[in-house]
């Protein structure tokens, strides 16, 4: 069975560099874990990804190091059990909301009894090559995060981040911005205060945060002190920013050309 590099790291305690992808493009995937991030997230809430699309990108992917993790568009056992079967070796569910829930998804992505998933493992099996090693191996290996992107979230962190088979959370920036009234205030207080009361509630329950780095990324010092303070899981690009940009600065750097023409 494959290693989970991403796991592997947080339980070191070490910072975890990931991309999340919504283009669907295998060769994106491959090059992404060549350059080194250690994980990929496959967005299928937010992209027209198709189950072919991802187990293409999860393929690319066992091309490197990093370990694909699946976004899922809401907390469905049925969703999960398919990329899991696929070779995923971690699920991210949105708007998780109550320990409730939480541990929907946490159980859906282990066997019993342990869990809920239901047994049918093909290429995460080697296509019946590693069966058992599988069945017995995976639960110990796989990821499960909830993202915290509301303030009714917020407020049962700690209920949600105790529940067992919970490995962490992402905080959805936008999305708790909007719930809380301020929204694309990134710098607003109350968005802040989210934050630390997420931060806080890993580490009570030494569990790892994700959420975007606060202040400039060139302040090693302020970088350093919040990734002791839990935030490992970080989501430093994507396929849509980087292409986005680099796109426009091809532009903008002849951009003087236009003025003769």
């Amino acid at each position: 069975m494959k290693n989970n590099r991403l796991r592997n790291l947080l339980e070191e305690g070490k910072p975890a560099f990931g991309i999340q992808l919504r283009f669907g493009v295998p060769a994106i995937a491959e090059l992404a874990g060549l350059a080194g991030f250690d994980w990929i997230l496959i967005d299928t809430e937010h992209a027209p990804q198709t189950p072919v699309s991802v187990q293409a990108q999860i393929q690319a992917a066992g091309c490197t190091v990093a370990t694909p993790i699946v976004r899922v568009p809401r907390t469905d056992p049925d969703l999960i059990k398919l990329y899991l079967d696929m070779g995923a070796m971690g699920i991210v569910v949105p708007f998780v909301n109550s320990p409730e829930e939480a541990k929907l998804g946490a159980d859906a992505c282990r066997y019993p009894p342990r869990g809920t998933r239901g047994w049918g493992p093909h290429r995460a099996a080697g296509y019946g090559l590693f069966e058992e090693e599988y069945t017995t191996g995976i639960d110990d290996v796989v990821v499960y995060l909830p993202i915290i992107e509301s303030a009714e979230a917020v407020e049962r962190i700690d209920d949600i981040m105790a529940v067992e088979g919970v490995d962490g959370c992402i905080v959805g920036p936008v999305d708790l911005c909007i719930s809380l009234g301020v929204p694309f205030r990134f710098d607003h207080p109350k968005y802040l205060d989210a934050l630390r009361r997420v931060r806080e509630a890993g580490q009570r329950m030494r569990k790892p945060v994700g959420h975007p780095l606060l202040g400039s990324p060139d302040d090693e010092e302020n970088v350093r002190r919040q990734v002791e303070e839990g935030v490992r899981l970080l989501l430093v690009g994507g396929d849509e920013p980087v292409l986005k940009d680099g796109f426009r600065r091809a532009v903008e750097e002849l951009g003087f050309l236009r003025k003769d023409r």
